[in-house]
């Protein structure tokens, strides 16, 4: 054998003759293992759709149809939920917003998956920002801060409220509910959006350098996202407490907020965690990867539509209703009691009256 001629003949194997026998069957598996389980999980784009075949179609269109169900439900509900939020019109439009966001993040995930990180980042940061205009919306529930302090009548604020409602927590202070106070409760609120915001600017940094770079150091900026969202929920929680001791009732708004938050962060860190804990089946001849997190996001544009239904639902009726129940009850108490003091006074009268006469 010529080992000169047959390398300038052109690229060809060279293999024993009862071994290149078996070479075509070998050679289609092994290459359709290969192009399950590549280096790079995030396929381009041509090879994504080839893979999916006549199933882009069927996503495409599915997707569309949530997106403009999504986008028409939050017009409806928008226009419900100002006539009972005139002024904090910018705030709700904001919070009842991250629903079709999240859902077309998710969307653009499935159409291009090499997109993920850019959609998560903005489907987060979305959320943080909603839980910002969450607080201005409690606060005008309330009746603005200084409402809401005199309401309070000098009572403290509870911060033994999760997530730092254990031990060592339940040594910390508890401060009268002041203007002082809110206006820190603000800052902890604040910070989620612009820590996050960073956090996440330099993610993609990270990974725009380098996929094995940034797979490497996300462990180490984790607990950096896990501090940051924590301190907010911690100070989300505590204005809810002091809200509520004021007779209002925002906490189902707030629970709505923290869906999206655990789906769109507890959820999205299992899709990631699943594809290495367990060995999955090649599907369509994409990595189980590529199919797990495609799968994810088909779910979180169906719970963003459930959960925009729910929100249809809330913000259609006022928000200080059952405040106002109470009130109404309270001083129908007081005119029933004002009656009934006036008549036995009447009797007495009647009755010292025909005393005299006698």
């Amino acid at each position: 054998m010529d080992l000169v001629s047959e390398a300038s003949s052109g690229s060809r194997v060279l293999a024993a003759r009862h071994i290149a026998a078996h070479l075509p069957e070998i050679n289609k598996a092994v290459n359709t293992t290969l192009l399950c389980h590549s280096y790079s999980i995030t396929p381009d784009t041509g090879s994504y759709y080839a893979a999916l075949n006549t199933y882009t179609w069927v996503i495409f269109l599915c997707g569309i149809f949530l997106l403009l169900a999504l986008c028409i439900l939050y017009f409806v509900t928008l226009r419900a939920a100002w006539s009972h939020w005139a002024e904090t019109k910018l705030n709700v439009a904001v919070v009842l917003s991250i629903y079709p966001i999240v859902a077309a993040a998710g969307f653009v995930t499935i159409l291009v998956p090499r997109a993920r990180i850019i959609s998560e980042a903005i489907a987060q940061e979305s959320v943080m920002i909603a839980m910002y205009h969450l607080y201005f919306m409690v606060l005008a529930e309330c009746g603005g801060a200084q409402q809401l302090v005199r309401r309070s009548g000098g009572s403290q604020m509870e911060t033994r409220v999760l997530p730092c409602c254990c031990w060592p927590c339940c040594i910390l202070p508890r401060p009268q509910v002041k203007k002082k106070s809110l206006t820190w409760l603000r800052y902890l609120v604040l910070q989620m959006p612009i820590c996050q915001a960073i956090i996440y600017i330099i993610i993609l940094i990270l990974w725009a350098e380098d996929m094995e770079l940034y797979v490497n150091s996300f462990v180490f900026i984790q607990p950096f996202i896990a501090a940051s969202i924590l301190s907010g929920i911690w100070g989300m929680m505590m204005c809810m407490r002091a809200a509520a001791a004021t007779g209002a009732r925002p906490r189902a708004r707030f629970l709505l907020v923290q869906l999206v938050l655990i789906i769109v962060k507890v959820q999205c860190g299992v899709a990631k965690v699943v594809p290495e804990l367990f060995m999955l089946p090649c599907i369509m001849s994409l990595h189980p990867t590529v199919v797990v997190h495609m799968i994810q996001n088909m779910l979180m544009m169906l719970e963003m539509f459930f959960l925009s239904l729910w929100a249809w639902r809330l913000y259609s009726s006022p928000p200080g209703k059952v405040a106002d129940k109470v009130q109404r009850v309270v001083i129908a108490v007081l005119e029933d009691s004002t009656n009934s003091l006036e008549k036995c006074k009447d009797f007495d009268d009647k009755y010292n009256n025909s005393d005299i006469k006698i």
